[in-house]
């Protein structure tokens, strides 16, 4: 089965092409970005899907992701916004300074990462798949690995931040992991 990833983010491709090993993975063509203009994850997931869907056709399963940090102490923010935190052309080290700024002095550091696939079949068939990893925001940034708010999140259970655990550590706890997992399962491709 060939599945073409609605991302132009390398470190969200890599993520999925090692939690399904069985599969050829490919990611979006150069220049492709939609306005992610939804007011949720999953909205974003569904314009991100249905944009490459319409780009590409053929047979090829399209999956996209939406994903972001859900922390307590901001109401939720940054949320549906995580990549554009600190700005339209943020980095990721940007968006965590803005963070660590925002959390600064705050008592409650509870926090979660949320994933929301939306897969669409070349039969006209949608596969929605969803995951959560509950952890804390660390007082500064650790880890030379992953991407995005890695440096910072420190899953339950764990004293190191996302950014220092292995690719493997982090397939087996993350949101992204539990949600490509469920996804597999319903259109019936293993997950790693």
């Amino acid at each position: 089965m060939r599945v073409v990833l609605a991302t132009g983010n390398p470190g969200k491709a890599a993520d999925f092409e090692a939690l399904w090993p069985g599969l050829d993975v490919a990611g979006a063509p150069a220049g492709f970005a939609p306005e992610e203009n939804g007011s949720t994850m999953l909205q974003n997931a569904w314009i991100k899907a249905a944009a490459l869907r319409r780009s590409i056709g053929g047979d090829e399963v399209v999956i996209a992701d939406d994903s972001g940090l859900v922390v307590a102490a901001l109401g939720g923010r940054p949320g549906v916004f995580s990549a554009r935190y600190a700005g339209v052309d943020a980095t990721d080290q940007d968006n965590c300074r803005r963070l660590l700024q925002e959390m600064d002095g705050a008592d409650d550091r509870r926090a979660a990462f949320v994933c929301v696939l939306v897969a669409l079949a070349p039969e006209d068939h949608m596969y929605v798949a969803a995951g959560s990893c509950a952890g804390a925001i660390a007082p500064a940034m650790r880890g030379e690995g992953g991407f995005g708010y890695d440096p910072l999140f420190i899953p339950e259970g764990d004293h190191r931040a996302m950014a220092e655990l292995s690719r493997q550590e982090k397939a087996a706890i993350s949101h992204r992991g539990r949600a490509a997992r469920r996804l597999g399962a319903v259109m019936g491709f293993a997950a790693a």
